[in-house]
């Protein structure tokens, strides 16, 4: 049949199809050389001097925690720079482009909106990957922590982790946790509150990633959430990057 023909050539490379995402089922990529262009220009990243001026507030957002606002995306796709001219219909398939993001794990969609300055309310989203501020101290709270366990994934000294899986797989983790607290995001570290009251910490080295678990006792951690606290220790392994 079709679905089993379109699959086929998606494993082979050919084109793009996602038959099991409902968001994505209805259409088919057949220039994936496209649409690796029109995600690069939102990954570009751009010197400050060549930032336009009106969204200089959106740029720092992004840098400094992550934060990715839809009007910043049409603002790059549908600009009057010559180089971007041509995408301008990329306005009606804007939201197919987002779930595609979503689908190769390059962007969190919180569900929520955001308002800077005069512009307008926008869709608000978390793109790890385009985080650039260094981590100068622990992302560890200061508060009392009653449980905590470290697990290092490790691919040997003569291997490197590639940095782009690390940043999809904290989003895998941010999709799968969808936490209302915002997280914690540097330029090689994450950290992400999960099952309530407790939070996972990643951090990229070249050979591997490092993933701490722990439990904030104190009050305030509790306070983070209205749900009832789960007295059993959770388990990871449903959360592991497949």
């Amino acid at each position: 049949d079709v679905a089993s023909l379109l699959q086929f050539h998606h494993h082979l490379g050919h084109i793009l199809y996602f038959e099991e995402n409902p968001k994505l089922k209805d259409r088919v990529i057949i220039d994936v050389a496209w649409l690796l262009k029109i995600f690069s220009l939102l990954f570009e990243p751009l010197a400050v001097d060549k930032q336009d001026k009106r969204f200089r507030d959106h740029y720092d957002l992004l840098r400094n925690e992550g934060i990715f606002l839809e009007s910043l995306a049409e603002h790059i796709w549908c600009s009057d720079d010559e180089r971007t001219a041509k995408y301008t219909q990329l306005k009606e398939q804007r939201d197919f482009l987002f779930h595609l993001m979503e689908q190769f794990s390059l962007l969190f969609n919180t569900g929520q909106t955001k308002k800077i300055g005069n512009s307008k309310v926008s869709r608000k989203f978390y793109m790890p990957a385009m985080v650039a501020r260094p981590r100068h101290t622990s992302l560890r709270s200061r508060r009392s922590i009653k449980l905590s366990e470290t697990i290092y994934l490790f691919c040997g000294t003569k291997l490197l982790f590639p940095q782009t899986l690390f940043w999809c797989l904290v989003v895998r983790f941010m999709q799968h946790f969808h936490s209302k607290h915002d997280p914690v995001l540097y330029r090689n570290s994450a950290r992400i509150l999960c099952f309530q009251v407790y939070w996972l910490e990643l951090t990229y080295f070249q050979h591997g990633i490092k993933f701490v678990v722990e439990h904030e006792a104190s009050a305030d951690a509790l306070a983070m959430t209205t749900r009832p606290i789960s007295t059993e220790t959770p388990v990871l392994e449903e959360a592991c990057y497949r």
